[in-house]
């Protein structure tokens, strides 16, 4: 396990080289554009903060056209999270835009931060939007999410990736991570986890002390977006793995505001999302697949209280069974019980 300190960090993943972090930028401009959505400020405790953009009531959906934006964040809910002490704040994603990204680093240097570092969860545009903002501060990733945005950096500076609005500049992580890696925010100790699950490039966040996950997008309530059906069973495992960290709460980037506020979620949202998983394969094969309902699927967890059933949440639910049934339409099921 690598250690990382405030004073310092590596300028690359195959560097030894050092670099001060960032000294926090002057205000926003007058002129400067406003987020697409308020944001709501939710204090965890006295070194985490959630900062939470969306989740509108579908009445309040003006018809037309929809966007990335919309579909993967603003109406399921987008958090970002803030790990501060002193006048060094570590920052766990970007919102879909430069806008929503910049008012968080106001917020926080109005609170006395100074020098900020930047931790991305994966490539999706959603988490990414607003790196452009750090662009003077030392950025986290797994070296999957470095690879991925370089390869894709044309695409989503054109808008081509997923479709308009374009993402330009797209400011990549500088320091690609392998390998669980820990870094120290004043007395604050904090653990970038690697992590398979939803996008092969994913990277969760512990706060061993405190026992809270800060998830990014490898749970979620009311239920996952599949973005890579066919290492579901990996996924499986691996949330089954993650589940034993020793973790209590868990704040997703997606989820239900009200209990975001309140400290998080318990682990009931991870056997959920296994429970989910797993029965999307299962069930694949099935004659009605594609018409069964988000409701069948998490009807019990909704029943345990483990997460509540979202209006977005059908569209996403109605997408994953088209990927998953794409996906293992020609495969065996997999004997999930007796993966190793």
């Amino acid at each position: 396990m690598k250690a990382w300190f405030p004073s310092m960090v590596c300028a690359a993943a195959v560097s030894l080289s050092v670099l001060a972090l960032s000294t926090a930028s002057p205000g926003r401009a007058e002129d400067a554009p406003a987020p697409p959505m308020p944001l709501r400020v939710m204090p965890i405790n006295d070194h985490l903060t959630a900062f939470y953009q969306g989740r509108p009531e579908q009445a309040s959906v003006k018809p037309g056209p929809k966007h990335w934006p919309d579909l993967g964040a603003i109406f399921v809910g987008d958090a970002t999270y803030a790990v501060r002490q002193g006048d060094t704040a570590l920052v766990y994603d970007t919102f879909t835009d430069t806008a929503s990204a910049q008012w968080v680093r106001d917020y926080l240097a109005k609170a006395g931060v100074k020098h900020f570092m930047l931790v991305n969860s994966h490539w999706h545009l959603d988490h990414i939007g607003g790196n452009a903002v750090y662009a003077d501060s030392p950025r986290f990733a797994t070296d999957a999410t470095r690879t991925k945005l370089l390869a894709k950096r044309a695409a989503i500076e054109a808008g081509t990736e997923e479709g308009p609005p374009a993402i330009t500049p797209l400011t990549v992580p500088d320091i690609g991570l392998t390998g669980a890696t820990t870094v120290m925010i004043g007395t604050v100790r904090v653990l970038l986890r690697p992590e398979a699950i939803h996008s092969a490039d994913g990277l969760v966040i512990e706060l061993p002390d405190d026992k809270i996950l800060l998830a990014g997008d490898t749970l979620e309530d009311t239920a996952t977006f599949v973005a890579e059906p066919k290492s579901i069973p990996r996924q499986y495992r691996n949330l089954g793995a993650m589940r034993q960290w020793g973790f209590t709460k868990i704040l997703p980037n997606h989820g239900n505001p009200e209990v975001i506020a309140k400290g998080g979620y318990g682990l009931g949202l991870i056997d959920m999302t296994r429970a989910y998983i797993r029965r999307l394969v299962e069930h694949s094969h099935d004659a009605d697949f594609q018409t069964q309902t988000l409701e069948s699927y998490v009807g019990d967890a909704v029943k345990l209280g483990d997460v509540s059933v979202w209006w977005a949440y059908h569209e996403a639910h109605a997408n994953n069974l088209a990927v998953v049934a794409k996906a293992w339409k020609d495969k065996p099921i997999p004997a999930f019980d007796q993966l190793p």
